[in-house]
């Protein structure tokens, strides 16, 4: 076999009952992305390291993506994969795909925030509720008096912090204060509306907290190109800490999870039930820690804003 190069033929096992040596990876596009969610860098992110840790451990990855959920599942059924990792599947149609393909199938960021509905399921996720919290003291401790986030759907991880910070805003600033959300579209004319309405709050001892980096700095670049400081006229804050917090200018303070931690919970999860070990814990998760850098400005006392 070694001396005439011999390749086994993966496709033909995918397509029989043998074992392929295949991973199906599924990645449910979200409806607010524009184009591909490979645009996004966590999506690039997870699935490099996936097929970085699947290969290591002898298997190839197969992905599939789009927003039509049904699609994703038809392609699926025609291939005989060794196990599934969905990325931001809704628990309805991550039963569904493990029922129907009576395979094992594990996954990440499960777009669901009851945990009733992740009940039963192996979701690889964060410390979401805990991270929003965690972002809006951070902003309350450096003085700032009125913050507004700005998110692409109420649903999953992105509603899981507006959670955990709405409930420390109330804390903090009383039962009466609501912490102020605002929808962006899925069109940058449509975003860019909203951040021109944020200029209302130039002054005003304010922060915009953004439930994704892309968003955060295309808003910067927004209020920038107007002539409006970031950090001096109001502060900005992100989350997900990728490669757009890094490089913007003034660079992003942002939430910050270990992508590559996931993948590997993800991955020794999927190959436990592969072999068909008894995996207690069905939901690990990950801490969400901040990235302090330089878009959020501290407040003195007694100074204007």
């Amino acid at each position: 076999m070694v001396k005439y190069n011999y390749i086994p033929r993966f496709g033909l096992n995918a397509l029989t009952n043998k074992d392929s040596k295949i991973i199906s990876i599924l990645v449910n596009t979200p409806d607010f992305v524009e184009r591909t969610p490979y645009e996004r860098p966590f999506y690039g992110n997870i699935i490099g390291e996936l097929e970085s840790m699947l290969r290591k451990r002898g298997y190839y990855i197969m992905l599939f993506s789009s927003k039509n959920i049904p699609e994703i599942m038809k392609m699926t059924m025609g291939w005989n994969v060794d196990g599934i990792i969905s990325i931001s599947m809704p628990a309805k149609y991550y039963k569904q795909i493990g029922k129907q393909t009576g395979k094992p199938i594990v996954s990440i960021d499960m777009n669901e925030y009851d945990p009733a509905k992740i009940a039963g399921c192996f979701n690889v996720t964060s410390r979401d509720y805990e991270g929003g919290r965690h972002m809006m003291g951070y902003l309350l401790d450096q003085g700032i008096e009125k913050v507004v986030y700005l998110t692409n759907t109420k649903s999953g991880a992105d509603y899981c912090w507006y959670l955990g910070a709405s409930e420390l805003y109330r804390e903090r600033l009383g039962e009466n204060a609501a912490l102020e959300i605002h929808m962006l579209g899925r069109t940058y004319d449509e975003r860019a509306m909203v951040y021109d309405e944020m200029r209302r709050l130039i002054g005003r001892r304010s922060a915009l907290f953004f439930s994704t980096d892309f968003n955060a700095v295309e808003a910067i670049g927004y209020l920038q190109r107007r002539q409006i400081s970031i950090p001096e006229d109001i502060s900005v804050a992100g989350f997900d800490d990728d490669i757009y917090a890094r490089l913007c200018n003034p660079r992003l303070t942002s939430m910050s999870v270990d992508v590559s931690r996931k993948a590997e919970l993800a991955v020794n999860m999927l190959m436990r039930l592969i072999d068909g070990e008894e995996v207690r814990e069905s939901e690990p998760k990950i801490d969400a820690v901040i990235a302090e850098r330089e878009s959020v400005m501290k407040v003195e006392e007694g100074l204007d804003y």
